[in-house]
């Protein structure tokens, strides 16, 4: 009797043991399979993998220097990751990123396709990893925003989408298991013109939209062929532009894609000009939506060319139709079109007043108790003389003379709807002069009492426009009433946008800064400019007065 009751003590061992090897097994199994790698990983810098906490204005300051605040800090709190969906994917991702993957996805399976943030690369790239793809926006730092606003802070090194680009391109586990390295986006010119392809070990720079040529890049690289260095895309039809298979940041959802306009500066003028069904986009509002984004960006070059009718006329129907189907959708907290021309509001206040209404109501902005929407406009110059050779389609169906009109009569349309633009303009466009500085001096005096957030920036040749080979625009060539027009600017940000009681505080920290810093850089021509920016000169005209 007792040796039958070792005899199955030790059969029950022996089964434990057994059973503890075998899910042993099993995991160790799980792991390796897991831990070699997905044949094609696409992911972007840190800064690019952020929502900003859903505030599309704070992502404008990727152009700000990395020595103001540590960069682990700003990874924390100003731009923190996106979240994963446990095993080391993105739970969002940037919209174009996301438009390559649904070509990726389509062709080779879900299950060989990863899009990861940077800091979860060793959980999908291994030895099975054939291709690492990179989206960028602002790669080198030499875009408009960055060149600008690195050069007037003037200290504190790169931008900080340059710096966490360099971290991302310089990861040891990119190149571990000799994956190749093809980069696209936006950005991707910015490497390419600031010569950076050898030195950041990129295999192949694709430039353009990829939606046509990207799945042959790719293929050649899972293949082992040897990619070309350089490649510019051919534009797609739109029947060849499929929809997004997993939720994007922001919730960004394309409307129209190019513009056709003709502005010299500008990449989206040389794309062809179309507007997509309205059911594409109401399927890719409902997957951001259904994921838990609370808002969605309209992304597009101008939101007006929504289905628009001959010569640049809008489509009033159509658009209302669009932003009131998007706005029925369950969980859509908040609406943000990204781009607008200020022409069609002259054309059509009515439609203006339907969309204000829905746009206010999924608006996500409030400055001083005050809530209103937005949108980012481009007045680029006062000067008819640069808009009829640099930009003569901006204003069309009117006439580049009537430009003063159609800016001081669409933005007050706008503010009467409660929408309070952010307008970009354009310093030191080519041919420039005196003359030209005073009209747009002269506009912004028509404007002084309207709700706009100005963003002046240098002018910046980028290598996918028509201005390409013209000199770049830099702090050491500004004239005196250059640095006027980007006082005025910055005055009246500061005015209709931060409280008095941060007034102050700004006054103060201006001079300070122009005693201990911006007197030795940049020289006494500064002194006007900083007391304009920080309201000393106001101060000193009401006590005159």
């Amino acid at each position: 009797m007792s040796c039958a009751r070792d005899i199955a003590s030790n059969t029950r061992k022996v089964l434990k043991v057994s059973c503890v090897f075998a899910s042993y097994m099993f995991l160790r199994n799980v792991v390796d399979t897991q831990s070699q790698g997905v044949p094609i990983v696409l992911t972007a810098s840190a800064a690019y993998m952020s929502d900003f906490g859903l505030s599309p204005f704070r992502a404008f300051t990727g152009g700000f220097p990395t020595g103001i605040v540590p960069r682990r800090l700003l990874r924390k709190y100003w731009y923190p990751p996106v979240p994963n969906n446990g095993d080391g994917t993105a739970k969002y991702a940037p919209y174009g990123m996301r438009k390559i993957e649904a070509i990726l996805v389509r062709e080779f399976g879900a299950e060989n396709v990863a899009v990861v943030h940077p800091d979860y690369l060793k959980e999908v790239v291994g030895p099975k990893t054939k291709v690492v793809g990179i989206s960028s926006m602002e790669a080198a730092g030499i875009g408009f925003v960055s060149r600008t606003y690195t050069s007037f802070v003037g200290f504190g090194g790169e931008p900080v989408a340059a710096a966490e680009f360099r971290d991302l391109i310089g990861k040891p586990i990119l190149r571990k298991w000799g994956a190749k390295i093809i980069l696209g986006g936006s950005g991707a010119w910015q490497v390419h013109k600031a010569k950076l392809q050898r030195k950041y070990g990129i295999d192949c720079i694709v430039m353009g939209e990829g939606e046509k040529t990207a799945l042959k890049i790719f293929r050649m690289a899972l293949n082992g062929g040897e990619l070309p260095r350089v490649v510019k895309t051919e534009s797609p039809n739109p029947e060849e532009i499929p929809c997004i298979v997993h939720p994007s940041i922001f919730g960004n959802v394309e409307i129209t894609r190019g513009c056709g306009r003709g502005c010299k500066f500008c990449s989206p003028t040389l794309r062809r000009s179309y507007s997509f069904p309205l059911e594409h986009i109401l399927k890719e509002v409902k997957l951001n939506a259904k994921n838990g984004t609370k808002m969605i960006i309209l992304a597009s070059d101008d939101i007006f060319l929504y289905r628009s009718k001959g010569k640049f006329l809008p489509n009033r129907e159509a658009l209302v139709t669009l932003i009131k189907s998007i706005a029925t959708v369950p969980e859509v907290e908040y609406i943000q079109p990204a781009h607008a021309s200020l022409a069609p509001v002259v054309y059509d206040p009515e439609m203006i007043e339907e969309i204000g209404l829905i746009l206010l109501e999924k608006a996500n902005w409030v400055t001083n108790g005050t809530r209103h929407s937005s949108v980012e406009i481009g007045i680029e110059t006062g000067s008819i003389r640069l808009m009829n050779e640099h930009m003569k389609g901006k204003m069309l169906p009117y006439k580049p003379k009537e430009w003063h009109d159609i800016v001081t009569e669409g933005i007050g349309i706008m503010n009467e709807n409660r929408i309070w633009p952010l307008a970009t303009l354009i310093i030191g466009l080519p041919g420039e002069t005196e003359k030209d500085t005073i009209a747009t001096l002269e506009l912004l005096d028509k404007l002084r009492h309207s709700k706009v957030f100005y963003v002046p920036l240098l002018f910046t040749s980028e290598e996918d426009c028509m201005l390409r080979e013209a000199r770049h625009m830099d702090l050491k060539h500004l004239t005196p009433l250059q640095w006027e027009l980007i006082a005025t600017c910055w005055e009246r940000n500061i005015k209709v946008f931060v409280s008095k009681g941060l007034q102050w505080k700004i006054r103060l920290a201006a001079m300070v800064a122009y005693a201990l810093y911006y007197r030795w850089k940049h020289g006494k021509k500064v002194l006007q400019p900083i007391m304009k920016i920080s309201g000393w000169n106001e101060d000193q005209a009401e006590l005159r007065s």
